[in-house]
């Protein structure tokens, strides 16, 4: 439980109403019973106030709540952002690392596990590996050798980390991802396909979050790389000597092809593909299922297979949607030409 006016100064907010009010929990608009606070993310959605049951509303400066005296508010420039940082206050699900190393894990003898990290029930942690403190390893992760895993990460069930990897610290690695798998290499010889041995790593940098059942394939003599801050969602495909920029968005289904480069504050959404060695320059936006076969301007916004300028790409789904017009007026006069023709 915390006060009212706390979880205002806690999110710079601007407090309206009874600051002393009690806060038990947190839930969403139409669902909040009293003791619970709740949010507006849009304006569009502000005629659902007079129903909500809330104790505590956070709303966006753009809101008029002058109609609802009887409603305690947080008033602030960006309500989804402060929703993040109440929501976090209330997270009974984040775990905390207990310091315990389970007698049902398998450490082998040269491996460094921190005092301060838990390591549990049937975890497998091979040769070398060093686990930094205050560390989550949950049941069935396997951790091969020489790997090294920083402060603070947690690693969720049925995750596979291969030998040499380096993950940051404050990860999170959801479950059934598997990092530094081979990546997919082979020459032609004339008579069967020749696997070229991939011989890099992967390095995960600090505060990245990896989505459930997402592959990030080691390099085949580098590194691929992962770089602070980014966040991929579930079921992406990250090639080898790729490197994602810092802060980039990698929404599900995305497939990212050996020795692409990715720059900063990316956002890739759904069923995105990028080709391999192409570049994609920093602030690109490209919109689901959009195709992305050559080297990418940063600042651009685009969309489509092959890729376009989002301007350009709108036009044509317009001139798309006319064709039937089009074609029945161009059989028209072809009916009319062969009966003038004919009359000739």
């Amino acid at each position: 439980m915390t006060r009212l006016k706390k979880l205002a100064e806690k999110v710079n907010g601007r407090l309206v109403g009874d600051g002393n009010t009690a806060i038990t929990g947190i839930a969403g608009l139409k669902e909040a019973k009293s003791g619970e606070i709740t949010f507006l993310s849009h304006i569009r959605f502000q005629k659902y106030l007079k129903d909500t049951n809330a104790s505590a509303i956070i709303v966006g400066e753009d809101v008029d709540i002058q109609n609802f005296s009887d409603l305690n508010f947080i008033v602030v420039e960006n309500p989804l952002l402060a929703y993040a940082v109440v929501a976090d206050l209330f997270n009974d699900r984040m775990q905390r690392s207990t310091g315990e190393c389970s007698k049902l894990a398998f450490v082998a003898k040269g491996a460094k596990i921190s005092k301060s990290a838990s390591v549990a029930a049937f975890a497998y942690i091979e040769e070398g590996v060093v686990i930094e403190k205050n560390v989550i390893i949950s049941p069935f992760v396997y951790i091969g050798k020489n790997s090294r895993i920083g402060s603070g990460t947690q690693v969720f069930p049925n995750v596979t980390i291969y030998d040499g990897v380096k993950i940051g610290r404050n990860v999170i690695i959801h479950s059934g991802t598997v990092i530094g798998s081979d990546g997919f290499a082979y020459t032609w010889d004339g008579y069967q396909h020749v696997k070229i041995p991939q011989l890099g790593s992967v390095e995960v940098e600090n505060d990245v979050e990896i989505g459930a059942n997402v592959t990030i394939d080691r390099a085949s003599l580098d590194k691929t790389i992962i770089k602070k801050g980014v966040k991929i969602d579930n079921l992406v495909q990250i090639a080898h000597n790729v490197t994602i920029g810092e802060n980039s968005i990698i929404v599900a289904q995305v497939g990212i092809a050996g020795s692409a480069k990715i720059g900063k504050n990316v956002v890739l959404a759904g069923q995105a593909g990028v080709r391999d060695h192409v570049a994609v320059g920093d602030n690109v936006q490209a919109g689901g299922q959009t195709g992305i076969t050559k080297d990418v301007p940063a600042n651009s916004l685009i969309m489509g297979t092959p890729h376009l300028p989002f301007k350009e790409w709108a036009k044509l789904q317009g001139y798309f949607k006319m064709l039937p017009e089009l074609f029945a007026k161009m059989k028209k006069l072809e009916k009319k030409i062969h009966v003038e023709a004919a009359d000739d």
